[in-house]
């Protein structure tokens, strides 16, 4: 009981170990299994040893990140689930996967476009300047560019401009486990970033034995949408409803000093007929039998044409992903590689989304103190859609249910035909007709990313007490991006009639006749540095003692430049350049644009726990959180975050542990305070260089004011209370918890 020996088993579980003359029996333990105490005999060098399993969940290791937590210390609202073909089902990636999977965590996507990231709320919304989304952990080490953007009205519709989270290039089919932390108890050790909750991800690693070998592939069927319920208007009804809105009499403002103005627009098929033989007066007066026959049969050809959107617009799609991983090892190397495809194609034809990823970790025991391990997650995604346009057409979701269904996108030999009626104006523009058909031949947006995560990890464990790790992180994420509009494309044509202006009695385009071409290149790095240590002990066999602290440093760059030229001929690769009306409305236009940002934090963090008679439990934790974002008065330069908690284990309780059908049932208590950034303000002045006209011919640089100056800009603090019953019973076939949040 005082002595301390490891070994390793084999891929059969055999063991040797060599013990001292005194000791006269091996205690054994492992988690989620019954201690054994076995007794040694004289003379006898063999024995045989089976461990039970526990029928209480208890003695499972818990992930923070940080440390190695046994559940039965848990004080905090931290849930796991593991990650199996079963829970990941059909995604494709780690943050779309835990939808439904985990109580008190809200996810939802996006949009439906192939790899379009999750939106994840833990127990909803704790921020009101800064960012929403929790903090993504691989491995130990945080990751940045994990952010999604908010959705609002400006963007709703604009499916193709969603960026991916850094998450989504890490395959589902290397990841071990996923950890939930909550509550304040749970992520106070994470700091200023962890408001929000915090997701653990932890991969799988090589195993002592023989080499083993997986090969899976998976091939997933996505039938076409089904919109019949939507209950959209049929050709007739549609035709219909517009000679009914023609008929409201317009109405004079300006005691008749103006043309009266129509209740509502006049557009649409029937408006143009109606303009085209100039009969529109003349059906407010009389109605339908003021048509002419000619209008007549016109408007009457309108209700025969039923054009089903949702089966000209979708398809059904098939995804195909493919993975293969070797893992093994010895007492002195363990090792883990896998290889993964995934060609995930949307709905809609020519979206789609292509992953390649590779993960490589090794583990050298060096010698019985030192361990060092090495991981890398490497992975290049290609994502193919469309470009979108002001109004958000070519979204099919969205023009599906706008468009007539009187129109038809071609004619008898082929040709496209124009929509001129889903553009938000009063009027009809016979310039800026839109056919989602063309839109698609002659526009293309492409996106790659190329992302590596690489870990190095030291440990010096002295003994079974003391314990050293330090961990290095770097993250490198690179988006190569690319946007055309051909000069075909409504896109074009709608940017070119919008930008036009009259100089010297002539119109001109400031745009020039051909087509767009936008590249994006940027850049997110972040290394960090992370050192603490670990204590713990159990005296007298009641007092469990565990202390951690330590400390990290981290630091990150974002690195974007964006180029964009029109005129663009992609058979000659040229461009031409814009035609502008003066100096000013140079000025106005940005076609290249760089920008770079640069962030440092100093942490320093200590958590601790102690445990009495394994009923009541007690933990706390604290961190410091420094960053050049808050450096200007130095009473605020740090923000202290803290959380204290406890647990009383009433199963182990006498009075309780009398009910042998009780498996668990515990008390949960505590309080945190936690804090967030708003990357968005400043304690400096910020300002950007612009020019301005003081005089014709002349212009002066100036400096626009976006913020003003404030030393006293704090960290974002929330506080958060957690109140929380465990138990199960019947040897964990019924088990709930209950939390309460005052």
């Amino acid at each position: 009981s005082q002595t301390s020996l490891g070994t390793i088993t084999d891929m059969d579980g055999k063991f040797s170990i060599s013990i001292p003359e005194k000791v006269t029996r091996l205690h054994c333990s492992y988690i989620g299994f019954e201690e054994q105490d076995i007794v040694l005999q004289a003379g006898k060098d063999t024995y045989r040893i089976v461990l039970q399993a526990s029928s209480h969940t208890l003695g499972d290791v818990v992930v923070t990140g940080y440390q190695e937590l046994e559940r039965r210390k848990l004080t905090a609202a931290i849930a796991k689930v593991d990650v199996t073909d079963g829970m990941v089902g059909a995604a494709k990636s780690i943050d779309q996967a835990l939808a439904g999977q985990i109580a008190g965590v809200a996810v939802t996507t996006t949009s439906g476009a192939p790899g379009a990231p999750a939106r994840i709320r833990i127990r909803g919304t704790a921020s009101l300047n800064g960012t929403q989304d929790p903090l993504w952990v691989l491995d130990g080490i945080p990751l940045e560019g994990t952010d999604i953007p908010e959705i609002n009205k400006d963007n709703d519709n604009d499916i193709v401009n969603m960026s991916q989270s850094s998450i989504a290039g890490l395959s589902p089919n290397d990841i071990e486990s996923i950890t939930i932390l909550k509550d304040a108890a749970a992520t106070a050790i994470y700091g200023a970033r962890a408001a929000n909750g915090v997701i653990v991800v932890t991969t799988k690693r090589g195993k002592t034995g023989k080499p083993v070998i997986n090969f899976n592939t998976k091939l997933t069927y996505t039938p076409n949408l089904n919109t019949s319920r939507l209950n959209l208007l049929n050709s007739e009804e549609k035709v219909d409803l517009e000679l009914q809105l023609l008929k409201e009499a317009r109405f004079e403002i300006l005691w008749g000093l103006t043309d009266p103005i129509p209740v509502f627009p006049e557009k649409g098929k029937v408006a143009a007929i109606m303009k085209q033989y100039n009969l529109i007066d003349i059906y407010k007066e009389q109605g339908w039998n003021g048509l002419t026959p000619e209008a007549q049969n016109a408007i009457n050809k309108l209700k025969t044409i039923n054009t089903d959107w949702n089966d000209i617009l979708f398809r059904d799609a098939f995804t195909q992903e493919y993975n293969f991983s070797i893992s093994g090892g010895s007492e002195k190397v363990t090792y883990y590689n896998s290889l993964g495809y995934v060609k995930e194609n949307g709905n809609v034809p020519g979206v789609s989304m292509s992953r390649f990823n590779l993960t490589s970790k090794t583990s050298y025991q060096i010698n019985k103190i030192l361990k060092i391990g090495m991981s890398i997650f490497a992975n290049r995604r290609k994502n193919n859609t469309f470009m979108t346009d002001t109004y958000g057409l070519i979204n099919p979701i969205y023009y599906s249910r706008i468009a007539n269904p009187y129109f038809a996108p071609f004619d008898e030999q082929g040709n496209y035909l124009y929509d001129y009626d889903v553009v938000r104006s009063n009027e009809t523009d016979e310039k800026q007709g839109f056919n989602i058909f063309e839109e698609r031949a002659n526009t293309n947006k492409e996106s790659v990313t190329t992302a590596i995560n690489s870990i190095f990890d030291v440990q010096l464990r002295f003994n079974d007490q003391w314990k050293v790790y330090s961990q290095i992180g770097v993250q490198w994420d690179q988006l190569s991006q690319e946007e055309y509009a051909g000069i075909n494309s409504y896109n074009i044509r709608n940017i070119r009639e919008n930008n036009k202006y009259w100089k010297d009695g002539v119109q001109t385009y400031l745009i020039p006749e051909g087509g767009m071409l936008k590249t994006t290149n940027s850049t997110t790095s972040q290394l960090t540095w992370k050192i603490q240590g670990e204590y713990k002990n159990t005296f007298g066999d009641i007092h469990d003692i565990q202390i951690m602290a330590g400390s990290e440093i981290r630091k990150n760059w974002a690195d974007n430049q964006a180029s964009t030229g029109y005129g663009y001929d992609p058979k000659k690769l040229t461009f031409q350049n814009l035609i502008f009306k003066d100096e000013a409305q140079a000025n106005d236009w940005n076609l290249k644009t760089k920008s770079y940002k640069e962030n440092a934090f100093a942490s320093f963090f200590a958590n601790g726990s102690y445990t009495l008679m394994n009923r009541y439990t007690l933990g706390g934790s604290v961190r410091m959180d420094g960053s050049d974002l808050f450096g200007v008065d130095k009473k605020y330069r740090f923000l202290p975050i803290y959380s204290v908690s406890g647990l009383w284990r009433l199963s182990n309780e006498s009075f309780i542990r009398q009910y042998k059908w009780v498996d668990n049932l515990a008390l949960r208590l505590s309080y945190g305070l936690q804090g967030n950034i708003d990357k968005g303000t400043s304690p400096f002045l910020v300002g950007k260089y612009d020019n301005v006209n003081i005089l014709p011919g002349y212009s002066e640089e100036n400096i626009i004011i976006n913020s003003a100056p404030n030393s006293k800009l704090r960290w974002e603090k929330t506080a958060s209370y957690n109140l929380g019953i465990d138990f199960s019973v019947l040897n964990q076939a019924v088990s709930y918890t209950h939390l309460t949040l005052p």
